[in-house]
């Protein structure tokens, strides 16, 4: 199968982008390749003029990833999890995290481990949007919340757009 045959995308800078579709389609192909976990058959895809396969490393450090199955140290909790992964990129930051995940209206005294699925996912968006990265790239990042805070979310990534960050996000729901 030929996921992502001749494809060619350009996202400029401040743009947020959405990839559309449904499941199967190859929108999480696409950004895996952009994040250098597979190597194009054929072609390339660069992000800031760097190749994302051979680059990958330099790549990393100008974006953050949200992927679409969350996977967290489940014996923290909330509020340790957000600091560890602030102090983790270059453009973390704690105090950040904390007012996004206040409006979110997360619990971060509970242990991961006793999270439901769209908390783990909103302390996962938090943070990921609350660093200071240029890019951010989101695979189906509201596909666990409920509408209100999918709303949040969509304000959250309108905001980072006005920062003149860039977004690219793959979702199956058009309304996104």
């Amino acid at each position: 199968i030929h996921a992502l045959e001749d494809c060619t995308l350009r996202v400029n800078e401040g743009e947020v982008f959405g990839l559309l579709g449904p499941n199967g389609s190859g929108k999480t192909t696409l950004l895996r390749l952009l994040m250098g976990y597979l190597r194009p058959t054929r072609g390339t895809a660069k992000i800031a003029g760097l190749d994302c396969y051979e680059q990958s490393v330099q790549v990393h450090q100008q974006l953050t990833y949200l992927p679409a199955e969350v996977r967290l140290f489940s014996n923290m909790r909330g509020k340790d999890l957000l600091r560890f992964f602030a102090h983790m990129h270059p453009g973390g930051d704690y105090k950040r995290s904390l007012e996004f995940a206040n409006r979110l209206e997360l619990d971060l005294s509970r242990m991961v481990a006793f999270c439901s699925t769209g908390m783990k996912q909103k302390i996962a968006l938090v943070a990921t949007l609350a660093t200071r990265s240029r890019l951010v790239i989101l695979d189906e990042p509201t596909s666990a919340l409920d509408p209100t805070v999918r709303r949040e979310v969509i304000a959250l990534l309108n905001e980072a757009r006005r920062e003149g960050r860039t977004i690219i996000f793959s979702s199956h729901v058009l309304s996104e």
